[in-house]
């Protein structure tokens, strides 16, 4: 392999899968993975390709920044003439994505991040609906959630831990509506390769939502996304993660960005279901804005302007929430800061009145939700 310098393919696929059946020239599917900085999980993801069921696939892997840690991990896979592997300067999750996409045959494109996964039946579900229908644009699914070490389960899925509750209607294509005031549908999904390049995939403005950004782009386009609530994905969560003081910053860029996405569907597609959608996301997004800047001036000793920050927050939303926090800054500080002086007591004081669950108890059941 070669060491430094440029893009190189170091293997692509040369022959035909004897497993796929007529015209396995061009395989189905084309799973896209860029990998940097996980050569740890990058065999476990290639696995998990290697076990589907339906073996017309071919896996396209980009080392996204020229990590001889990655290359030794993809190398003992490269006998499979299925998987192709290239190197590059390191161009952003986006970008890595789009080299691999560049590289792709496959009629369905599916990108699959290199510490993810897929389960056996991937290709096989997803296909079914692809094949049959060729209106249908692009299938999404559920994905299960596992944390490192060990890979255990977790009880929720994607779909479950972003809220949503009942059975996707994997008949019916997704509405606008549906994306801007719902989660954002899962990442790794089978898309048809013509619909992908007219879109030109995942190329954003807003390139910390490229995933939002894309469906929302595919479905003011009218093409019919659809949603199976089979759990074919499999995603990692990270345990353990700290609050930083730069998270404010952080979280707002991705908000900012999130809105703009959503803002620009909406003004392109004139759908009024969907403006309503996006007032309601607006109003709740600057609540909850204002509540953690509350926090972090909390954090920083300015009492003013948590009081205001909760104040605003209040005239959007009359929760317990922000009475609580609001009462708390008002009558509270003065006693944790005689009683609790370390600061970090005092924060956690403020989480005490962060909650504020014991308030649900005192409020009509009709209200209780907000």
């Amino acid at each position: 392999m070669q060491p430094t310098g440029g893009s190189v393919i170091v293997t692509s696929r040369t022959q035909e899968d004897p497993s796929a059946g007529p015209g396995a020239s061009r395989p189905a599917f084309s799973f896209l993975t860029t990998a940097y900085r996980t050569a740890d999980t990058l065999p476990r993801t290639i696995e998990s390709v290697l076990a589907q069921t339906r073996t017309d696939w071919e896996l396209v892997v980009v080392d996204n920044g020229w990590d001889d840690e990655i290359a030794a991990a993809i190398e003992p896979y490269l006998v499979d003439p299925r998987i192709r592997f290239t190197r590059q300067e390191n161009a952003g999750a986006s970008g890595g994505t789009m080299a691999a996409a560049a590289l792709a045959t496959g009629r369905y494109l599916v990108p699959l991040n290199s510490d993810d996964a897929v389960v056996p039946e991937f290709c096989a579900r997803t296909g079914e609906l692809l094949d049959a229908d060729p209106d249908v644009a692009a299938v999404t699914t559920d994905a299960f959630q596992f944390v490192d070490p060990g890979e255990r389960r977790l009880a929720h899925s994607y779909l479950t831990d972003a809220g949503v509750r009942g059975t996707p209607d994997g008949h019916a294509p997704l509405r606008l509506a549906d994306v801007i005031d719902g989660p954002s549908p899962y990442y790794t999904a089978a898309i048809r390769h013509e619909v992908w390049d007219e879109l030109d995939g995942m190329t954003s403005e807003t390139p910390l939502v490229d995933d939002l950004d894309f469906w929302l782009r595919m479905i003011v386009k009218g093409h019919d996304v659809r949603v199976i609530p089979d759990r074919l994905g499999r995603f990692r969560v990270q345990a353990g993660s700290v609050s930083r003081p730069n998270d404010n910053e952080r979280i707002e860029r991705f908000e900012a960005q999130r809105e703009r996405a959503m803002r620009n569907a909406v003004e392109r597609s004139g759908d009024p279901d969907a403006q309503e959608a996006l007032d309601r996301v607006v109003r709740r997004v600057r609540y909850e804005q204002h509540i953690r800047r509350a926090r972090f001036a909390f954090r920083e000793g300015d009492l003013e302007a948590a009081r205001s920050h909760v104040r605003a927050a209040y005239a959007l939303r009359h929760s317990a929430r922000s009475a609580a926090v609001l009462a708390g800054l008002r009558f509270a500080p003065g006693v944790l800061g005689a009683v609790h002086p370390v600061k970090q007591n005092l924060q956690k004081g403020w989480r005490a009145l962060w909650s504020a669950d014991w308030l649900d108890r005192f409020r009509p059941a009709s209200r209780r939700s907000e």
